[in-house]
Parts: C-alpha cells; structure tokens; sequence
C-alpha cells in the first residue's frame, strides 16, 4: 500500500473494485483498515475475507487503527460483516481500537457494534481526525 501523510491517515491505493485496505505491522502489533468510496454488501463481503487471512498473522494485544476519512457511504447491509470482523479480531486478541470517522454521518454504528463484539477489556477511542488520534496515542504512551 503506497502512503502519503495528509489531514487524514492514508489516503490508500486502493486496487480494482476493493474499497478497502488491509495492513498488518510486521510485528503483527498494529492492523490498519482504511475505507474508501462506496462500500456496498459485496465490498463488506471480501473485506471480511480478507481480514480473515490477515487474522492469523496478527500477536495478542494488538491495536487496530480504522480510518473512515475517505469513505463516501457505507451500505447498512454492510453491518453483518462487520460485526463477523470484530468477532475474528476479539478472538484473535485485540487490545485497542482507534478509530478516525471525521464525518458521524458515516458511522454505522460502529461504537454500537463494539459494545457487543469487543471484550469488556478492549478500549475504543474515535477522533476526527489522525493528528488528534496520533496525539491522544503518544499521551498514552503508544504509538500509532
């Protein structure tokens, strides 16, 4: 995935159809999800699929970091999927998830979603914007 530092996180590569990025820290310590354009229920679909590959390579205790700063829209119908990745990722350990989500429009219910598949042990933070989320992260003592 090519980076370029803007405002917002990333602004992905994003390839063929996939509206979506998955990236896994070589450490297996961070998993990155970034969103883009429209995400309809066959998006959702190979999202999932995707983050089940990725699954087995990630360490207890990871941190996930979404970006949502360049969806567009995303189905409500997407929902199920998403709830099926925050269940894989529960499972596979995650400690923390940072989410940035610039416009509440485009937020589906994610803090919703975590309270019924994240532990009671994962903390989830939303910010509007990846400086603030990067600020709050080094404040706690981690990095992003």
């Amino acid at each position: 995935m090519r980076e370029e530092r803007r405002g917002t996180l990333y602004v992905p590569e994003l390839q063929g159809k996939n509206m979506f990025s998955v990236e896994i820290s070589d450490n297996g310590n961070k998993l990155v999800i970034i969103f883009g354009g429209l995400v309809d229920l066959p998006q959702a679909e190979q999202f999932y699929a995707k983050i089940q590959e990725a699954a087995p390579r990630l360490k207890k205790g990871f941190i996930l970091l979404t970006d949502l700063s360049s969806l567009e829209r995303m189905d409500v119908n997407a929902k199920s999927f998403i709830e099926k990745v925050m269940d894989l990722l529960n499972q596979s350990g995650i400690s923390r998830v940072v989410r940035i989500i610039p416009d509440p429009e485009k937020d589906i219910g994610f803090n919703i979603m975590s309270l019924f598949h994240y532990s009671a042990r994962v903390t989830v933070h939303t910010y509007e914007s990846y400086p603030e989320a990067e600020k709050y992260s080094q404040l706690q003592g981690y990095r992003l």
